[in-house]
């Protein structure tokens, strides 16, 4: 992990947000894929190219759906989408034509309304973001390590499968 936030660090501001996301997006994907029951045809289908459950977004609603996050979380990873999307498809402000940054207005009050790391009382947009993403990272990579599935009640069986 150090040497993902030394990364991020070394990064323009776009870079940081766009890596930082992506490293985030990642670690969400071994999660859902730790979780759900392997069928790599399945993951293929859905989590591959064009898939329905290939972006960034649809990762987050399926964490959400699977309980895997709470609201809150839901609500912060939604954030850091928006933050890497404005950084990933806008150069500058449409206001003024600056050039976008963690002190752009709408950058940093997405960035400092962040409520994982609300506790550490981080003042600085751009630190706020780095430290979300390390923190939700990390959170995920546990879900992965521990390899927890989702429930094995309630598959639907064909009568030979059963022996009967």
């Amino acid at each position: 992990m150090m040497t993902l936030i030394e990364e991020i660090n070394d990064q323009s501001d776009r870079g940081a947000a766009i890596v930082g996301a992506a490293w985030l997006e990642e670690s969400i994907s071994a999660a859902l894929e730790s979780f759900l029951h392997a069928h790599p045809k399945s993951w293929q289908r859905l989590f591959a190219g064009n898939g329905p459950m290939a972006t960034f977004s649809a990762k987050i609603d399926l964490s959400r759906l699977l309980g895997l996050t709470t609201d809150t979380i839901w609500s912060d990873l939604h954030i850091l989408r928006d933050v890497r999307n404005l950084f990933a498809h806008r150069i500058a402000q449409k206001e003024d034509h600056s050039k976008l940054s963690f002190k752009t207005p709408q950058i940093r009050d997405k960035c400092l309304s962040l409520k994982c790391m609300q506790h550490e009382q981080i003042t600085e947009p751009r630190e706020a973001f780095v430290r979300a993403c390390a923190i939700l990272y990390a959170d995920f990579e546990m879900i992965a390590f521990f390899g927890i599935k989702a429930a094995d009640s309630g598959h639907i069986f064909a009568r030979s499968e059963r022996g009967g």
